[in-house]
């Protein structure tokens, strides 16, 4: 198999070894990462049968029904831009799956954000969105769990690009090119449909907007010369801007980096984090005195969110408290993801060098080589209730890892290409 995939979107700052961390940082961590950003299942999807006693409960059309969660690798390439560089595995089985085609493009897509379900891959013109097929819907007591073929959702044109942010219900999609925010209603993605909720522009700068509490928070140009936000604004859902609404300290220079939580919005500044909490008070957490230099990004949990910190070290921040956990890296991190249950942060450092951090304490409770580092193409981590993945782009594989048992591999998946971004799908 062939993947493909493009070095991530970096923030404008002149360093080498800040732009390398970043680099890898702003996609998934995205890897992901970004997992806790979204539910898998729409609350819309597990009820658009209610009342038809004709069909089962759970019934999703044109989806099988599955007993346990059908989970999928998903992996982007490095370097390839034939057919938007994508890779699908089922990990139940570790067959192949044959993921949608995309036109052959002039550069690699990047991977903005994986959600459980849907992914955002993009190049300098538009982001695709992707269903990988399989998801899971929360009944509260039980989970339906479903599966059917990957589909090409669509695309959505757009000038140079930046961060995408999904939550149950809604994805925001930021072009920094002219600082154009459009937000989509998640349901719509599952029927194959791209139509817009909401859409208004705040000027051209690298930014990023969210979808929070059926508004959405964005941030908004620097003064000068700035390259970087140093405020972020309220939009209502009519994509008016509502800033009366959002209430404390909404001014942080230098935002680059941002996680969605359950109650939580953080966006990672120069000189602390910025939280939004699910009243739309906006309130500075400094980064503790101890942290070897400021975050890039951040990576989301449930209600804990990790700051890889520039020159080494990752911190744990509970944006309730305020409260920061620390651990010691021996190099700089440049993937991390957080457990879903915010128990464990699994990270790889530059040097591949893989760690398991207890969450509570900030103690790394595992450490170990789980990879080759100093590569062109910094490795990706994704972890899941039962295993972790890194990426290695050099031999083109996905190590499954056993976090509880000092990173045992449990299993290599050959992927083909240059795995840069990986995701892992369908268990919420």
């Amino acid at each position: 198999m062939t993947l493909q995939r493009r070095p991530c979107a970096r923030p404008p700052v002149p360093f080498s070894r800040r732009a390398a961390v970043v680099a890898a940082l702003a996609v998934p961590s995205l890897i992901i990462g970004l997992a806790a950003c979204g539910a898998g299942g729409t609350d819309a999807e597990s009820t658009a049968t209610s009342g038809a006693t004709e069909t089962p409960h759970g019934y999703v059309e044109g989806a099988e029904e599955a007993t346990e969660p059908q989970l999928r690798l998903a992996a982007v390439d490095a370097d390839d831009a034939d057919a938007g560089g994508l890779t699908l595995v089922d990990l139940l089985t570790g067959d192949p799956v044959d993921a949608p085609t995309e036109p052959d493009g002039e550069e690699p897509a990047v991977l903005k954000e994986s959600d459980g379900r849907f992914l955002f891959t993009a190049d300098d013109a538009g982001v695709t969105v992707t269903d990988t097929g399989v998801w899971t819907v929360d009944h509260g007591d039980h989970n339906h769990y479903y599966r059917s073929g990957p589909s090409r959702v669509g695309t959505v044109d757009g000038d140079t690009p930046g961060h995408v942010v999904s939550n149950s219900s809604q994805v925001a999609m930021f072009f920094d090119g002219d600082g154009a925010v459009k937000v989509f209603p998640r349901q719509g993605l599952g029927d194959g449909e791209l139509t817009e909720d909401i859409s208004f522009d705040v000027g051209a700068h690298h930014g990023v907007a969210v979808p929070f509490a059926h508004q959405v928070l964005t941030t908004v140009p620097g003064v000068d010369d700035e390259e970087l936000p140093g405020k972020i604004s309220l939009y209502d859902d009519t994509g008016e801007e509502a800033s009366d609404d959002l209430t404390g300290e909404t001014t942080c220079p230098g935002i680059h980096g941002v996680a969605g939580l359950r109650d939580h919005v953080t966006f990672a500044c120069g000189d602390g984090v910025l939280t939004v909490d699910d009243e739309l008070t906006a309130a500075i957490t400094p980064y503790p005195q101890d942290a070897d230099g400021r975050a890039w990004s951040l990576v989301a949990g449930r209600d804990l969110v990790a700051a890889p910190f520039e020159d080494g070290g990752l911190g744990v921040l509970d944006p309730e408290s305020g409260e920061w956990q620390i651990a010691d890296t021996d190099a700089p991190v440049v993937s991390a993801a957080v457990a879903p249950d915010d128990s464990t942060v699994f990270a790889v450092d530059e040097d591949g060098v893989g760690y398991v951090v207890d969450a509570a304490s900030g103690e790394v409770t595992a450490q170990r080589q789980v990879v080759d580092g100093g590569g062109d193409t910094a490795p990706s981590v994704v972890l899941t209730r039962e295993r972790g993945y890194v990426s290695d782009p050099a031999d083109g594989t996905v190590a499954e890892l056993d976090v509880r048992d000092n990173l045992r591999e449990a299993r290599s998946i050959d992927v083909g290409g240059h795995p840069a971004a990986i995701a892992v799908t369908g268990d919420k």
